[in-house]
């Protein structure tokens, strides 16, 4: 199965993995329901494609870190990094945890790059499954090159 990622019009571009035809459609009608369609080429191939809506792209990693929790919420502890994206990180903690969506809190985590780069994030909670967090990145600073070069795909 391909992924398609949607541009900033909800447009997605699907290649065919058989002929390479490609073709720009409109997703709307997708973005809050299905990711996964059945797509039938011209060239008469069947094949299933998901659709990405994120607006960078994440890479699935497994790195370790660290993560505390800002005042007024209390807490800390190391993670494992599962995957990274230039706007966000989902991190898996591992035990019992008081983490809420919602929480600010700093992450600190090294790349598994040449230089052994390590990066300390501003972060919000904006998901928690259990053991696994969802964060955004919350920085005024710009783009980061280090990060960037890591995420290339």
């Amino acid at each position: 199965m391909t992924k398609s990622f949607v541009k900033s019009g909800n447009e997605a571009t699907i290649i065919c993995p058989k002929c390479n035809l490609a073709k720009t459609i409109s997703v709307t009608q997708f973005r809050n329901r299905q990711h996964l369609l059945k797509v039938k080429c011209k060239c008469g191939n069947r094949f299933r494609i998901q659709l990405e809506f994120r607006r960078h792209y994440r890479k699935n990693t497994d790195l370790t870190g660290t993560y505390e929790l800002k005042t007024p919420a209390t807490g800390g502890g190391l993670v494992k990094i599962s995957n990274l994206s230039l706007s966000g990180v989902c991190f898996l903690v591992r035990g019992i945890h008081n983490i809420k969506t919602g929480q600010k809190g700093t992450l600190s985590f090294t790349l598994d790059n040449r230089k052994q780069t390590v990066l300390f994030k501003n972060v919000i909670i904006r998901s928690v499954d259990r053991g696994r967090i969802g964060c955004e990145f919350i920085e005024d600073q710009a783009f980061e090159k280090e990060l960037g070069f890591y995420l290339r795909p």
